[in-house]
């Protein structure tokens, strides 16, 4: 327990010298920009690929429960361009994507800074990095609807007829909770390993990924009760009609100070327990094994 702690002490301390707060707001300024043009995108390919109002609603909502903050600020808005996809053209897309990515160059300019590296990565390249990390995130949200769709399914025609009603609830609970815990591990696995200029393998990153993800998954949760139960009435009474936005910057703030952390659990784990490098190095050539 001490040696933990040392280590925990450890990680607020690099943390605080690589002023990982102030870090941490440039991140939500960036992400906050780059949030609804991504949410739009996402809408409007979302109009073209599901035809079905009932799945789009479902995957949009897996999306908001992950910002709590968000309810329904932007929903009319993506709902509108839904409705009016075929307006959408090509190039209004590839500009709301484009625009969208910026955010990763924001977790580019955080996490090289935890690794204490800089940026030798052209425009084009980041961007196509970014372009990346963001569709394999889509595909990831995608595979976990399907995987609840079809578990929905075999809950519905096979659990009901074997097993009690409130067991089947309870199994479905807990389905449902540890599938977005696993999406969330993967999405910060994923950030870890492609966005700082660094060249990293899983096993140096793997227990940053498991304390930023669940702490995110638990912070998720304690953040939409203190949404509803407090926080709307008092940033109302404050901020009025702009209680919305602040909050979710304040839940882009919290999201990008764990990433963060995160990043420097990782740096220390390698340098300290694994017997890993004291410096780090920018990334050198396009060969590198996961």
């Amino acid at each position: 327990m001490r040696s933990v702690f040392k280590f925990l002490l450890d990680v607020y301390n690099k943390f605080n010298e690589h002023r990982g707060f102030l870090l941490a707001a440039g991140i939500a300024f960036f992400a906050f920009f780059s949030l609804f043009p991504l949410l739009l995108f996402t809408g409007i390919v979302l109009g073209y690929v599901l035809e079905g109002s009932s799945a789009r609603e479902q995957i949009l909502g897996y999306v908001f429960r992950n910002f709590p903050a968000l309810g329904g600020f932007v929903k009319d808005s993506i709902e509108a361009l839904i409705v009016s996809r075929s307006r959408a053209g090509v190039i209004a897309l590839i500009a709301l994507l484009w625009s969208g990515t910026n955010v990763f160059g924001g977790f580019a300019v955080g996490l090289n800074a935890v690794y204490e590296v800089k940026e030798t990565r052209n425009i084009i390249m980041q961007k196509l990095i970014a372009l990346g990390v963001f569709l394999i995130i889509i595909i990831l949200l995608f595979v976990s609807f399907g995987a609840s769709t079809l578990a929905s399914t075999f809950r519905t025609s096979v659990l009901s007829l074997f097993f009690p009603a409130r067991v089947v609830s309870d199994a479905w609970t807990a389905f449902t909770a540890i599938l977005g815990i696993v999406s969330t591990l993967l999405a910060f696995l994923l950030v870890y390993r492609l966005v700082p200029n660094v060249k990293l393998t899983v096993k140096n990153i793997w227990l940053g990924t498991l304390a930023a993800g669940f702490t995110f998954e638990v912070a998720k949760y304690i953040f939409a009760i203190y949404l509803n139960d407090f926080a709307r009435k008092g940033y109302g009474l404050v901020y009025g009609s702009l209680a919305t936005v602040i909050l979710l910057m304040f839940w882009l703030y919290i999201s990008a100070v764990l990433l963060l952390i995160g990043a420097e659990i990782n740096v220390l784990y390698r340098q300290r327990i694994l017997g890993g490098v004291k410096a780090f190095e920018p990334r050198k050539g396009s060969n590198e094994s996961i």
